[in-house]
């Protein structure tokens, strides 16, 4: 006897049935050529929060995208020992694979990843699996940690959420054929946040660090 579907089983069920009677009709013609291959032109490193979907937030259609999502939308330094690098392996094949043109690295408000960051900074058990992960970011913690002017909880959690998408701007450029595609300018690499609450989204700049906002209306 199959067990009873459960609420959240529903929920996905319905969402599928909406999908395949509304979007999946609308662009039929797309699916079919996209179930040959893809060819997108940008990877997006965002974090797995359920609230920052970078395809909602650019308006994308499938497969525009190449999307990698993780905990505080974090890459690890390049490591030649291989291993279980999931986000070095999508990195790979984006650049030399897909040959995108552009990566860009988007955090967002309220990241909780950036939170377990600075309370592990004060001994606090922030989980088995999420504490060895967020070390990616230490360099960019104690940056902030280290400022006089981050003097509040919000101001530390702010920065460091700009700050996590500059360390991993800084560690993709470890990647051999990441430097080497920049070099020969055929990739582009851009930081920016997502502000969830209010629905803006902050560009970074390349040279300075510094975070602006985009003009929705331009």
């Amino acid at each position: 006897m199959c067990a009873a579907r459960t609420a959240e089983q529903e929920r996905l069920l319905t969402g599928y049935r909406r999908f395949r009677s509304g979007r999946y009709k609308e662009a039929a013609e797309l699916y079919r050529q996209l179930g040959a291959s893809q060819d997108p032109d940008i990877m997006i490193i965002a974090c797995a929060d359920s609230r920052a979907d970078p395809a909602l937030i650019f308006d994308a259609a499938p497969g525009e995208f190449f999307v990698v999502r993780n905990v505080a939308a974090l890459v690890p330094p390049y490591d030649e020992s291989g291993g279980y690098h999931g986000v070095s392996a999508a990195v790979e094949f984006a650049v030399t694979a897909l040959k995108v043109k552009q990566i860009l690295v988007m955090g967002h408000a309220n990241c909780g990843g950036v939170k377990a960051s600075l309370s592990a900074a004060k001994d606090k058990p922030v989980g088995r699996f999420i504490a060895p992960w967020v070390e990616i970011a230490d360099e960019a913690r104690d940056k902030v940690l280290a400022c006089a002017d981050h003097d509040t909880s919000d101001k530390r959690q702010l920065a460091l959420e700009h700050g996590v998408v500059g360390q991993s701007i800084q560690n993709l450029m470890t990647f051999p054929f990441v430097k080497q595609a920049v070099d020969a300018e055929q990739l582009m690499i851009e930081g920016a946040w997502f502000s969830i609450a209010e629905g803006k989204l902050l560009w970074r700049n390349w040279g300075s660090g510094d975070f602006f906002e985009v003009d929705p209306n331009a």
